[in-house]
């Protein structure tokens, strides 16, 4: 039951929620851009900073704790998207960032005259990527429509655009805009049906429901987790196989094994310690 004392002790969480406006208290209407860290995010991003800052793969102290850290972030986002396996989860600056790489990477088993299918209603983040990627490989987009009366998905639409030339599908679990939600699980048995991948951009579904990838049955999914109460963190999951199969652009020096393989550069520890905390809160 929602009481008052509830929502007090919950607001009391949100160090944001005690800022005042014109002497007033602030009214956060951006929601669905992003949300306000519960002060437990903060304080381990902080404590991170604080007490273990370090490149990780040493041998001394603070390098270990660190990757203590980030095993352990790879374990919790893998039981957010109920993923078995923590190695096909790793991190990024964004989700943006992230389809990026992923796309070029993709797009190296595409030919000349194979399609690949985007929606109307996705975030741009799930379309550019994926239309750029195309472009680059000679290969054809097609683009599946909405219903514009009520802004969901023209689902019966993406269904037609599928043939034996479709390599990938990109849909996402619900509209940033609208908040329409898509069948995912569906459309991905669709995709497979026609030996094409799947992509979900689950940035604004995640959210509000719960994630099983397994039973999705998609390839890849993204999420962000700025969205559910974490810092500034993109996360990737993908199936092991493709992501030990397919070329990931990285230095020569980065593992080869997962999910080091796709973790470019130095990684924003900080905020990925952040994020752990986040699922933990949840």
């Amino acid at each position: 039951m929602l009481t008052l004392e509830f929502v007090q002790s919950l607001r009391q969480q949100f160090p944001a929620l005690a800022r005042r406006q014109n002497d007033q208290p602030a009214v956060y209407l951006d929601g669905p851009a992003g949300t306000q860290v519960p002060r437990r995010v903060i304080d381990a991003i902080a404590d991170y900073l604080s007490h273990r800052n370090a490149n990780h793969g040493g041998l001394f102290a603070t390098s270990r704790e660190s990757d203590a850290m980030l095993d352990e972030a790879h374990r919790a986002f893998a039981d957010l998207l109920g993923a078995d396996d923590p190695d096909c989860v790793y991190f990024g600056p964004n989700m943006t960032t992230l389809t990026f790489a992923l796309s070029r990477a993709v797009a190296t088993t595409w030919r000349p005259g194979d399609e690949i299918i985007v929606t109307r209603l996705d975030h741009d983040a799930n379309v550019t990527p994926w239309v750029l990627a195309a472009r680059d490989a000679e290969v054809e987009v097609r683009f599946a429509e909405i219903h514009r009366e009520d802004c969901t998905l023209d689902v019966d639409h993406l269904r037609s655009l599928l043939n034996e030339r479709t390599r990938l599908v990109a849909v996402g679990a619900a509209s940033n805009s609208s908040g329409s939600i898509n069948p995912i699980r569906e459309i991905a048995s669709w995709a497979h049906a026609v030996g094409a991948w799947m992509f979900v951009d689950a940035v604004h579904y995640a959210p509000h429901a719960l994630i099983d990838v397994a039973e999705i049955g998609c390839d890849f999914l993204a999420c962000s987790a700025y969205k559910f109460f974490g810092p500034h963190v993109g996360v990737m999951w993908g199936r092991r196989e493709l992501l030990e199969s397919l070329p990931a652009y990285k230095l020569r020096p980065a593992p080869n094994e997962l999910p080091g393989r796709w973790m470019t550069g130095t990684q924003s520890h900080e905020t990925i310690a952040g994020a752990a905390e986040a699922v933990n809160y949840l």
